[in-house]
Parts: structure tokens; sequence; C-alpha cells
């Protein structure tokens, strides 16, 4: 299923919700005071950890809220906790339904002998290093 977006219209709606009572767009979240474009309308369920039933009907007003860059990106910011929570539910997901892999480690056992075809393929030992200059007879 693909993200569900707002509509502009539904936007518009939005950032009229966020307006204080002096009419300026608040965060929705800290209530600090934005201005113009400083502000993004996202969504306060991330749509990752919806359940498929919920994304099969229409999004509402109801389900956004408007962010401005203080609480919305950055360290602590709304998009990296959603990020992480995503995160830890994909691993719960696939831990409980067996799809869990493994990490790969290299085969633990003696090295085999070299092959006498692997032995002339290595390199030779290297030559000394020639003069680049020629030393001038004076």
């Amino acid at each position: 299923m693909t993200r569900r977006n707002f509509t502009r219209n539904q936007k518009e709606q939005i950032v009229e919700r966020a307006r204080n009572a002096e009419g300026k767009v608040a965060c929705e979240r800290c209530g600090l005071v934005l201005k113009q474009g400083a502000w993004e309308v996202d969504h306060i369920l991330a749509e990752a950890l919806r359940p498929e039933a919920d994304k099969q009907r229409k999004i509402t007003i109801a389900e956004g809220q408007l962010l401005g860059f203080c609480c919305h990106r950055g360290e602590g910011g709304k998009t990296s906790d959603d990020v992480k929570r995503i995160a830890k539910a994909k691993r719960v997901y696939n831990a409980a339904h067996g799809l869990k892999v493994a990490p790969q480690k290299p085969i633990r056992s003696s090295p085999f002998p070299q092959s006498e075809k692997a032995a002339r393929r290595m390199p030779k030992t290297p030559l000394p290093p020639r003069q680049l200059y020629e030393e001038r007879k004076s």
C-alpha cells in the first residue's frame, strides 16, 4: 500500500487549526510561533506504523499535525524518533515470523593447505628499487 498524503485543502485546514489567538502559526507540539515556511504538516502516527486496515480509508486532518523544524527535524525530532520506532517494529515483526537473518560470520576451521597453482600465483619477492636518476659524472 502506498503512503497516504494530505491534500492541499487538508494542509490548509491544519494550518488554520494551528493558528494561535494572535493569528500566527504555531507549532502544535511545543507552541513556538513560526515564521512563514518554517513548518511542515506531518502524520501524528507514522504511516509505516499504521495497520493495513487503517491505510484503506481516506486520511483526515485529525491524523495530521503542524510541526516546526524545532520539533520535526534534527536530533530528538519526531522524524528521527519515527525512524527508530519503524526499525524496531520491523525487527520485532521479523523475529515473530521467523524471518530474522543471522549475521554472516566466516567459517571457523583450520586453513587449508595452499595448492601448487595458488603458490605460483603468489607475488614474487620484490626487486630492489631502481635508481630513478642517473648520477652525474663530474
